[in-house]
């Protein structure tokens, strides 16, 4: 068998799939034909649990499964304990010791759903000689027996391996938008008028993430700037602040590794809903609607 290999595999998708190659040879010592059913079993080490089937990274486990058919619909099992369902091949070799009849199967794995908390790291499986077995069952002749034997005919040891990469995604948009003041206006004497809206932040388990927010002219101390419409040239200023409306400010110089001016969290692999404050300091402006649009930046 060769090994299962996954590569990297992002805690935050649906599915990995990977596939490895099974390969066998037959021979036949007697002057006869034989037919015979070969029985490919596959254990768990330490008769560990077999649904799932997992990887390890030191105290840290990724879900996966190994399968005897492309629709990933039957676990490739042991006749000797969990799913009793092995990989079962039947074969007919010619009575003549120097013709032997090759075989290959696919091995179809795949890392299961739903570990959008899994620490990122590299995860593996090792297959040994002792959880691995061939059964034979022969008949003197060309038809096989169609059940597994009691001959044990070797082992095909294997690895399985996968690297969990960190990951993010971020919700923002339309349903982000902040308001300041109320929607029905701020009168121009106003001083301090704040709104208040939250982004999702959702990252793989585990992983450090540092958020940078920049308005519309690129200052990094989040301090934009509102425009108007139609032929109105006025701008307002705006201040992005994190906590609360007096709250710290919230700019861009996040980093991968670095806070910056920017808000920082640990990913949990669910979204996190993190507030975000902006504070117009005048609204002493020729009346109109004014808008901005900020970019947000999660560095991991």
């Amino acid at each position: 068998m060769s090994d299962l290999v996954f590569g990297t595999v992002d805690p935050l998708s649906s599915l990995t799939n990977a596939t490895a190659t099974l390969t066998f040879n037959c021979t036949n010592s007697n002057n006869n034909s034989r037919a015979a059913t070969l029985c490919f079993s596959i254990g768990e080490p330490g008769g560990a649990q077999t649904n799932p089937r997992r990887m390890s990274s030191g105290a840290n486990f990724l879900n996966f499964q190994l399968y005897r058919d492309s629709t990933y619909s039957t676990v490739w099992g042991s006749t000797f304990f969990g799913s009793n369902t092995p990989l079962q091949v039947n074969v007919t070799v010619p009575g003549k010791s120097s013709v032997s009849v090759p075989g290959s199967a696919t091995m179809y794995g795949r890392v299961l759903a739903g570990q959008t908390s899994a620490v990122p790291g590299a995860y593996t499986r090792i297959y040994q000689s002792g959880d691995t077995a061939l059964r034979i069952n022969q008949n003197n002749n060309n038809t096989a027996p169609g059940s597994c034997g009691n001959t044990v005919g070797g082992a095909f040891p294997f690895d399985v391996s996968a690297t969990v990469i960190k990951s993010c995604t971020v919700t923002a948009g339309a349903a982000s938008d902040i308001q300041i003041g109320p929607a029905s206006g701020v009168p121009v004497d106003a001083v301090n008028s704040s709104g208040t809206n939250s982004i999702g932040v959702t990252c793989s388990g585990g992983t450090a993430y540092f958020i940078g927010l920049k308005p519309s002219n690129n200052n990094t101390a989040g301090l934009g700037a509102m425009s108007g419409t139609g032929a109105n040239t006025d701008k307002v200023p705006y201040q992005l602040r994190s906590v609360s409306a007096s709250g710290p400010i919230w700019g861009n110089t996040a980093t991968a590794t670095s806070v910056g001016n920017g808000v920082a969290g640990i990913g949990t692999g669910v979204a996190q809903s993190v507030p975000v404050f902006a504070v117009a300091p005048s609204a002493n402006f020729t009346p109109d609607n004014y808008s901005d649009i900020v970019t947000v930046t999660v560095n991991y």
